[in-house]
């Protein structure tokens, strides 16, 4: 992912800070800079002081390389920024970090961590010893579950081996005398899961010594974070949201194209499948269980696992259906709030492969059998996405894909579905007789003007 363009907007950064007499020091991951990048971002501890100056650098180095979408996540002391490119196929995100803090305690302020900043190949990196005792700490301060890479055990015990005195002194005072033995045996031995297991008495040594440096700090600093995730999460959620849904007919090619979308999202917000940056839920958010495995668990009906035919059971009746609609309508209301609020917090795209739509356009897979003006009222009190790509071909080219529907059922749904696009803006009609790079490429485009700036 990272290439010569990001090399030189980096190099732009780093001599543009320092023009500015701007305190920064990279952390960790920095071997390869500026021509490769072991890691998908580049981390830059700044002067706090300095911060928004910081930020305007790097705008300014996305803008002189011709990066056209920027975007931006702030939570406490880190601002997470993504510059992209659709026309380059690019994209680059860079964390400038204007205070290392985990939920609000601060155990090492700048200038403390400044005292071991050192130069490296033109820009200033944190030297291996402090680093070491970072990875130590802030890979295991505040974590329910602490992962240590194999990468970064190797850094902590090279770093105790370098430095032993120094990393012993330190853990002294950081942790207390008796913790700090088990931790420093347990280092010596590479028994870091033995560390890992001590994460509460950890994190609690660590929050006491935060306080004990400056209570009120401290407490200001944590009240911050929780604040700043309250604001986040729960009131302001939509502002962050980043919601898209794919609709069209069985046969239309939705999960070719969602697999090559993921992919090309992937490399504008550099990120790895296994980041999960991207959420894909299948119709709805499924917090409630099928209505068939509720049926079946209470041996009132035997379960359809036979997905093959969409349309193979009979619509229910009129009251069954509307009790059928209201449940899904349910989900979407309830899931909508605990899925999307939980990518909000991770900072996720959630993406919907169908959605509440197909009530309307498609009832019979969801065995309804309602008026549409009433199918059309439970849809509208379902949250809506940012932006639904309808993919549409023509109905021959689709049942030659796929034969689950009639070559009828299928021209009927291609009606429908010109129908709900021009309803709203947020639907965009993708042709879906290209290549799926090309509809991917198109709808890329969409999301990044939707969401970045």
């Amino acid at each position: 992912m990272w290439n010569e363009i990001c090399a030189k907007i980096f190099t732009e950064v780093t001599y543009k800070l320092e023009d500015e007499n701007i305190r920064y020091f990279v952390l960790r991951n920095y071997k390869k800079l500026p021509e490769g990048n072991d890691a998908k971002d580049v981390d830059i501890v700044i002067d706090p002081k300095h911060i928004k100056k910081a930020d305007a650098i790097v705008r300014e180095a996305y803008s002189n390389n011709d990066l056209e979408y920027y975007e931006e996540c702030v939570f406490d002391k880190l601002r997470c920024t993504h510059g992209m490119s659709w026309n380059q196929k690019i994209g680059i995100h860079i964390d400038l970090i204007c205070g290392y803090r985990v939920r609000g305690y601060e155990i090492f302020d700048f200038d403390e961590l400044y005292q071991y900043v050192e130069k490296y190949k033109g820009f200033y990196v944190l030297g291996d010893y402090m680093d070491g005792m970072m990875l130590l700490i802030y890979k295991i301060f505040g974590y329910k579950k602490p992962l240590l890479k194999d990468k970064y055990r190797e850094e902590i015990y090279d770093a105790y081996v370098k430095y032993k005195d120094e990393f012993i002194s330190e853990t002294i005072r950081l942790f207390g005398r008796e913790l700090s033995v088990r931790i420093i045996e347990d280092i010596s031995e590479k028994n870091f899961d033995d560390i890992i297991k001590c994460n509460k008495q950890i994190t609690k040594k660590l929050k006491k010594y935060a306080k004990k440096k400056n209570r009120f700090k401290a407490f200001k600093g944590h009240i911050h974070f929780l604040w700043q995730k309250f604001e986040h999460v729960i009131l302001c959620y939509r502002k962050y949201k980043k919601v898209i849904a794919i609709l069209g007919p069985d046969g239309v090619g939705k999960s070719t194209f969602i697999d090559e979308l993921m992919r090309q999202l992937n490399t504008y917000y550099v990120s790895y499948p296994e980041d999960r940056k991207i959420n894909l839920l299948h119709f709805r958010p499924n917090v409630f269980p099928n209505l068939g495995e509720v049926g079946e668990k209470t041996k009132v009906m035997k379960q359809d696992t036979d997905f093959t035919n969409p349309h193979r059971s009979k619509p229910a009746n009129p009251i069954s259906s509307f009790f059928r609609i209201g449940y899904y309508t349910l989900d979407y209301i309830i899931g909508w709030q605990k899925v999307v609020r939980a990518d909000v917090q991770n900072d996720r795209i959630t993406m919907f492969d169908r959605y509440s739509y197909d009530f309307i356009v498609d009832p019979h897979r969801s065995k309804l059998k309602l008026p549409k003006w009433l199918r059309k009222v439970f849809v509208r009190l379902t949250p809506q996405p940012g932006i639904v790509f309808i993919l549409e071909a023509d109905a021959d080219t689709i049942y030659s894909r796929k034969k689950e529907l009639s070559r009828e059922e299928i021209e009927r749904q291609l009606e429908e579905y010109k129908l709900l696009a021009k309803s709203n803006k947020r639907f965009v009609m993708i042709n879906a007789e290209r290549k799926p790079y090309e509809m991917a490429d198109e709808a890329s485009k969409n999301i990044l003007e939707k969401y970045a700036k």
